[in-house]
């Protein structure tokens, strides 16, 4: 015994570090048994060997407590080590094959959960060593079951155990096949045996009543409301205890229902029910009327703030629990009141219910028989109570439903369950019949073999490349299709119209495709007639036969094939030939056509001297009967095109010879094309141009030096010269020597792109990358007035909508600026000359309301992210004027809209007009035209600079708003309004010509007066404007004596 005994501590002594070679740990234990093995008989020797290797395991076992205050790792390393022994000594059949799991069995009883989970952890990964050979319903077998069940058992009443128990079962499912009885806990002892519940005392009641006897005479009154008070609250408490008692007394048969067998249990157990189910109904009730509305959604909403989770709390085991180990008669209420606790006692309630209903007559006659004993009760249901159950089953499942939140879906995943596990206990019942089926096989060569040899010459054969099929579009009519010229399922669904040329040149195309589809099926044909001729003919006659060949019959026909086939005429000529209906056009096709020539059949020279007969006149091959259908419908086709098109395009048919269809639609489709040149043309130059007064805010910002300036526009009413002039003023005002950022500052990056494309705009965007440019001036937007009323959906569109996408590209790539050029018609009607910014916003046309609405939407952006975003718009009046050097101005695209460029062009000769229209001559004005705030655009664009400015993060403009949105609006401009007849007299001065004027009626959107109140501008952002009426006339007729033609 001393021996086994220092030769296992020898071993843990020496035991090998982990991870180690299985193969060391063998050969050590193989050493140790062989030495000892002669010391004893067999059956001692294996005695000896497992007392010692038990009481090495065990030993440190009993160290647990201590042992996990200061290292688990190390213990549970011991713990293993110990356990390898055992399986190895085992392995070499030192000890008994059972003795590993007798050691497991004793071992989990002893351990805690976490020690537990350590070692089933070690069976895990030793499964394959532990159920080697093993035997089902036998020996080793049956005692890994029944430790494992055991665990399971003691884990069933903890709350926190749900992974492990899974590990468990998950191994149990591995390790004991489904079928196998064995594997099955067939009275489903997992659960925990119901204990009772604690009869509580209550010592205070008894001492409150004591001291009621001891009162004196003169509080009897007081006394006695006091004991009637205490009565009452006695019975009150009487009553909860009683209901206590019951309700939990439910318990009992839930955790054992073979207890129906005996004689009271079920009528105690329907009388309990009764009681129960109303508190319940009656709980679910309060819940829903406090819940009110949100039960109904299936929504759940508590303002009860949750306790923070403290250390060592279990996550999982918030929600359910097993309430005897949380009760007593004051928590019932709350537990109650409680929606999972409710479900809990209902989904235990159905369980045994639907358990009962397999006890009636009809259904034990269906399952019970002399093999299943086990599982049998000496207990029927009778129809009385079987109708009782039925109906609680109802009632219990119509409360599951009303519980909230989701009860309906809780209540259908019960009844699934449910039907699921009928299947689930007629198979136990049926003492779990096998299902494993065996493997297909099949009979090959005599032999059966298995499904992968059976299969391996088809698999091959599917791996090998397909041939090619014969139809290339998939089947014989898609490709007849194809190849007839129908490319699209309209071409099969809309009949053939009359049309363009293009039109009957696709038909013709058509009927080429048929003629030819027809030729190659004869060539086809011909050619398997000449093989099984020349086969039949091979076979007839001897192969050295000489002889000189017979003549050619009339009847007989060469074999028609792609060398000798004779050419089909595609126009056939006509014998009936009709006047043509134009002197242009070619005869009308006639329905009836002959061929007037075939080609001849080549000679055959003959070597006999038998006289030659006369020869015979050989028949030409007659023409095929379809195609020459298919050619009388080409004629048919080409004639009506050419009588179609005889009236648009008679200047080409001196190019098409006899009357070529596909050469007529070459030649429209040639001139078609060179008109859309020239058309392009035309627009690419008429296209050309920035508005002008983005061409003097490019000049304006490219002064400073300060900035890169980046252009997009798509030219609707611009030159791109004008940016090429703006770049040439920027170089002439450079210093001597520039830098290169100065040289950059020069150059204008321009883009050609609409802002209402979105995906123009953020291709711009996508350049520069997230933050690479600074900020924007929004100054593109349709301005007249006029216009807006005939076309506001246009003006919407590109006023508002390009606005919106452009600010929301903008917040992507974090461009967060925008100086945004707004317009004095936003006020409409002003009640106050000259105009505050404070004034109301109401715009009299489609154009101002446009500007209005992309003002709000600015505004509200700004509200929205006031950290992100900064904005300023401004609200100016009539821009006029030029550059002083002539090289930019104003050039709209057709007449223009504004009054000053009008009065430009009248004076240069550009506009054939002797009458200037004036609109209305009776509003409140001193001269009756409309007044207007009139600037120079050199001081407009210094005020759109100023504002650009103002967005820098060190501006203080913000600092005065009245909220933390970061936006304001300026009004731009000189504060002195000029009537209309007042602009044309300066104009008249200016350009020496005589203006001839009619007054007309009132312009629908006209305001009497716009002139601004720049006050605030020119105190928050410096802006001036100091150029007069009279430079503003003179640089604009400089500018438009210099180019009379605008930009072109």
């Amino acid at each position: 015994m001393s021996s086994q005994n220092q030769s296992v501590k020898q071993l843990l002594k020496s035991f090998p570090k982990r991870p180690f070679e299985q193969k060391a740990l063998d050969d050590k234990v193989a050493k140790e048994v062989r030495k000892l093995e002669s010391k004893g008989s067999l059956e001692n020797v294996k005695s000896q060997w497992e007392l010692v290797l038990r009481s090495e395991v065990f030993a440190l076992a009993e160290t647990e407590g201590q042992a996990l205050q200061k290292d688990d790792a190390a213990y549970y390393g011991k713990l293993m080590d110990r356990l390898d022994l055992v399986l190895t000594f085992t392995e070499h059949d030192a000890c008994d094959a059972s003795f590993p799991f007798t050691v497991l069995q004793d071992l989990l009883e002893t351990q805690t959960i976490p020690s537990c989970s350590q070692i089933f952890s070690w069976i895990e990964g030793r499964a394959s060593r532990l159920t080697k050979g093993m035997i089902p319903q036998k020996g080793k077998a049956l005692i890994l079951l029944r430790t494992l069940n055991d665990l399971l058992r003691r884990l069933s009443k903890m709350g926190s155990t749900t992974l492990f128990c899974g590990r468990i079962s998950t191994f149990l499912s591995g390790v004991f096949p489904l079928g196998e009885r064995s594997g099955v806990n067939l009275r489903g002892e997992y659960g925990p045996v119901w204990e009772g519940v604690i009869d509580v005392d209550r010592g205070d009641a008894e001492m409150t009543v004591d001291s009621a006897k001891q009162v004196g005479p003169g509080d009897r009154m007081d006394v006695d409301d006091k004991a009637e008070d205490d009565t009452k609250k006695r019975v009150a408490e009487s009553k909860d205890k009683e209901f206590y008692n019951t309700f939990w007394s439910l318990q009992l048969p839930f955790s054992r229902p073979p207890l129906f067998a005996l004689p009271d249990t079920l009528s105690k157990f329907k009388e309990a029910v009764d009681k129960v189910l109303p508190v319940i109904k009656e709980a679910t009730t309060k819940e829903r009327a406090m819940m009110g509305n949100r039960a109904a959604s299936g929504q759940s909403h508590t303002s009860k703030r949750k306790r923070e989770p403290e250390p060592g709390d279990e996550t999982n085991s918030s929600d359910y629990f097993f309430a005897k180990f949380l009760t007593s008669p004051d928590l019932l209420s709350l537990e109650l009141a409680d929606t999972h606790f409710r479900r809990q006692i209902l989904f235990q309630l159905l369980m045994i219910l639907h358990h009962l209903l397999t006890f009636t007559k009809t259904a034990k006659a269906a399952w019970a028989t002399a093999r299943n004993r086990s599982l049998q009760m000496d207990f029927t249901l009778e129809p009385a109570d079987a109708q009782w159950v039925q109906e609680t089953i109802t009632k219990a499942t119509a409360e599951l439903r009303s519980t909230a939140p989701g009860g309906p879906a809780f209540a259908d995943t019960v009844n699934v369950i449910f039907d699921r596990e009928r299947n689930w206990v007629r198979w136990k019942n049926d003492m779990c019949p096998p299902f494993d089926k065996e493997p297909w096989d099949e009979e090959v060569d005599g032999k059966r073999v298995g499904l992968e040899e059976a299969t391996r010459e088809l698999r091959e054969k599917r791996r090998e490349d397909p041939e090619d099929w014969t139809w290339s579009l998939g089947s014989e009519s898609l490709t007849e299709i194809w190849q007839m010229g129908y490319r699209d399922l309209t071409d099969l669904q809309n009949p053939f119209q009359v049309g363009d040329v293009k039109d009957f040149v696709k038909k013709i195309k058509q009927e080429d495709a048929r003629i030819d589809m027809r030729k190659r099926t004869l060539a086809r044909t011909a050619e398997r007639i000449a093989q099984a001729r020349a086969k039949a003919a091979a076979s007839n006659q001897p192969a050295a036969e000489s002889a000189t060949p017979a003549p050619v019959s009339q009847d007989a026909q060469p074999p028609i094939t792609e060398a000798n086939k004779p050419e089909m005429s595609p126009h056939p000529p006509s014998t009936a030939v009709t006047s043509p209906a134009h002197p242009s056009l070619p005869p009308k096709p006639s329905t009836t056509t002959v061929p007037s020539a075939t080609p001849a059949l080549p000679a055959t020279a003959t070597a006999t001297s038998t006289p030659v007969p006369a020869p015979a006149q050989v028949s030409a091959p007659p023409v095929d009967e379809q195609v020459q259908k298919f050619e009388e419908n080409k004629q048919r086709w080409s004639w009506l095109a050419l009588r179609m098109a005889r009236d648009q395009y008679l200047q080409h048919f001196g190019k098409i010879g006899t009357g070529d269809i596909l050469l007529l639609a070459q030649e429209i489709e040639a001139e078609k094309e060179k008109e859309r040149e020239k058309k392009e043309e035309k627009t690419q130059k008429a296209e050309e141009n920035v508005p002008n007064m983005g061409s003097h805010v490019v000049f304006a910002l490219q002064q400073t030096r300060r900035y890169k300036v980046i252009s997009i526009d798509n030219h609707h009413n611009s030159f791109p010269t004008a940016l090429t002039r703006v770049s040439q003023l920027a170089r002439d005002a450079l210093p001597a020597n520039p830098t290169p950022a100065d040289l950059e500052s020069a150059e204008i990056t321009a883009h050609q792109c609409d802002l209402t494309s979105a995906e123009e705009v953020r291709a711009v965007f996508e350049n520069y990358g997230k933050g690479g440019i600074w900020g924007v001036i929004h100054i593109a937007a349709y301005k007249a007035v006029g216009e807006s009323v005939e076309k506001p959906l246009e003006y919407y569109a590109n006023n508002v909508v390009a606005t919106n996408l452009l600010l929301q590209i903008m917040s992507v790539y974090d461009c967060t600026r925008i100086v945004y050029s707004s317009s004095a018609t936003v006020y409409g009607t002003p009640p106050k000359i000259p105009i505050p910014e404070t004034t109301r916003l109401k715009a009299h046309s489609p154009y101002g309301r446009s500007k209005v609405m992309s003002e709000m939407i600015i505004e509200d952006l700004c509200h929205a992210e006031p950290d992100r975003w900064r904005a300023i718009s401004l609200r100016y009046f009539n821009p006029a004027g030029a550059h002083p050097s002539g090289l930019i101005g104003e050039d709209p695209r057709g007449r223009p809209g504004n009054l000053l460029p009008l009065l430009a062009q009248m004076a240069v000769g550009r506009i054939k007009e002797d009458t200037l229209k004036v609109f209305g001559n009776d509003y409140p004005t001193p001269d009756g035209t409309c007044v207007r705030d009139y600037l120079h655009v050199l001081d407009l664009a210094s005020g759109h600079l100023l504002a650009l400015d103002a967005l820098a993060p060190e501006s203080t403009t913000f600092d005065n708003c009245p909220n933390e949105a970061r936006y304001k609006a300026y009004n731009l401009g000189k504060g002195r309004g000029m009537s209309v007849l007042q602009i044309v007299e300066a104009m008249r001065k200016a350009t020496g010509f005589d203006y001839k004027y009619e007054i007309i009626g009132r312009r629908r959107g006209d305001v009497p007066d716009l002139t601004a109140d720049p006050s605030l501008a020119e105190k928050e952002l410096g802006f001036k404007a100091p150029q007069p009426l009279e430079v503003m006339c003179r640089d604009l007729w400089n500018w438009q004596s210099k180019n009379p033609n605008g930009y072109a």
